[in-house]
């Protein structure tokens, strides 16, 4: 055994936390005691015990006259200078380890040299209070290891996560829980979550009449939430007085793509029957009252064709949509040079403005080169073009602006080389800021009437979301009653300006 000191390294600064603060406060080294004075009287009474053996022989020697006495009395003087130095080096070696031993839990510290002067006994025993330091250390270390890892694996957990003692109070959350509901720790979760079926499920588990509960819990506006909330009791209280974990799910997103499957459901069915009952009138109507109406026949027949024509459209724009969101999360890869694809879509177009005196002014400034599908950006500004011309004045103008943006919108995920803007705008009545929101919403309409008679499906803006979302771009629509609308579409340019 060398004389070198213990491999000690200092602990690792604790978590913060319910349980490590706790862990924290176990962790902290006392004060060391001072240095205390050597007591006289033990060292004393020391000498004394191990001088009377060999002073008993000297004056045994000395009586019987084999050792003068003046030999003896220097003789008896020596050894009891000896053997009080060796007592005050024995004693202050022992208090030396006990200071040593208290100061190790502070942190590393060499063994003491009035120890490793010391006997060999004194010595190994500075090494084994050392080694019993360093297990204490290890387990310590990987008490805080674990204490680390479990908050870490609970921070990374995405729903938010409570720990609750007897009463009911938070002792701990996890981030989620503190980026949704702020400070809690030390709060009544009965007083946080103030609704009925929470209290109950609470009121279940801390009383220990249940072992698991589960209930709803609704966020008011003006961010509508809702939560699966699941309060689970602990097998055994823990040390911080943990007896039942609260955690919630988040459900609102389930809930608003379940909603929104109704209601498609719902719109898809009613905007397909409308037409089929128009066509099953007329065809009834044909074959009854009118069957020798030579008039009827070409006016009914005018009108059936233009409910099935409608129904055409309706059916191909679910179909458009249903592809578009089978591969939206496959984004394109194609460089696409947005010049020459607009100038076919307004000449395309041009016959419907021609129909309404319409005119659409493109205007392309600079290289404008993104990256995307081409057959899904025609549909994209062919959708967004002919609303322009349906919703714009009858006679009136209809811009498509393409300009480079140096940075993109906060919607949109960072491009590598910035963002290509389209704006499309008309000068039309406009939309009251109401329904903006809601505008790429699956068959909805401002005006219902006015966009059935002009053969709207309800679902090209829809298209037009989904078609941007794919191409991880961005939208933004704006609008002023009586001044028009303009809608802006952001997509990722393919190479630098």
């Amino acid at each position: 055994m060398t004389d070198e000191s213990p491999d000690v390294q200092p602990a690792p600064k604790p978590i913060s936390g319910a349980l490590g603060g706790a862990a924290e406060t176990a962790a902290k080294a006392p004060m060391p005691l001072p240095d205390p004075p050597l007591p006289f009287t033990r060292i004393l009474l020391a000498v004394v015990l191990l001088c009377l053996p060999p002073l008993a022989v000297i004056g045994a020697a000395a009586w019987l006259g084999w050792l003068p006495r003046e030999v003896a009395a220097l003789a008896a003087s020596g050894l009891l200078l000896y053997y009080a130095l060796l007592a005050r080096r024995q004693a202050r070696a022992i208090y030396d380890l006990r200071n040593f031993a208290d100061e190790l839990i502070g942190g590393d510290r060499p063994l003491p040299a009035s120890a490793r002067l010391g006997s060999p006994a004194l010595r190994d025993l500075g090494y084994a209070i050392a080694r019993l330091y360093r297990a204490k250390r290890d387990r310590n270390d990987e008490m805080m290891r674990l204490v680390q890892a479990r908050d870490g694996v609970l921070d990374a957990v995405p729903d938010p996560v409570f720990a609750l003692d007897r009463q009911g109070r938070i002792l701990g959350a996890n981030r989620a829980a503190m980026e949704s509901f702020g400070a809690i720790i030390g709060r009544d979760a009965t007083l946080l979550f103030r609704q009925p079926d929470i209290v109950a499920a609470l009121n279940l588990v801390l009383s220990e009449r249940e072992a698991r509960t589960i209930a709803t819990l609704s966020l008011a506006p003006p961010v509508e939430r809702e939560f699966t909330v699941a309060v689970q009791r602990l097998q055994s209280v823990a040390p911080d007085g943990t007896c039942a974990v609260l955690t919630l799910h988040d459900v609102t997103a389930l809930r608003r793509a379940e909603q929104t499957r109704v209601d498609f459901v719902a719109n898809a069915s009613h905007e397909i029957r409308t037409p089929l009952t128009t066509l099953l009138g007329f065809i009834e109507t044909l074959q009854g009252p009118a069957k020798d109406d030579p008039q009827a026949h070409a006016m009914f027949l005018d009108i059936m064709q233009g409910e099935a024509q409608r129904m055409a459209r309706l059916v191909e724009d679910l179909l458009s949509l249903s592809r578009i969101e089978q591969h939206e999360h496959e984004h394109p890869t194609t460089r696409v040079a947005l010049g020459p694809l607009l100038e076919r879509v307004v000449a395309g177009l041009q016959p419907q403005a021609d129909q309404r005196r319409s005119t659409i002014k493109l205007t392309i400034e600079g290289a404008a080169t993104v990256i995307g599908t081409a057959d899904e950006l025609v549909q994209l500004t062919q959708n967004l073009i002919v609303n322009a011309l349906k919703y714009g004045k009858e006679g009136g103008l209809v811009t498509v602006t393409v300009t480079r943006k140096p940075a993109a919108p906060p919607a949109m995920p960072p491009p590598a080389f910035g963002a290509i803007a389209i704006a499309i705008c008309d000068d039309g009545e406009g939309i009251p800021r109401a329904h903006l929101p809601r505008l790429t919403e699956r068959f909805y309409r401002v005006d219902p009437a006015r966009s059935k008679s002009q053969g709207g499906t309800g679902l090209g803006l829809a298209i037009v979301k989904h078609i941007i979302n794919r191409h991880r771009g961005s939208l933004r629509i704006e609008s002023d009653v009586g001044k028009g609308t303009c809608v802006y579409t952001y997509l990722p340019a393919a190479e630098r300006d």
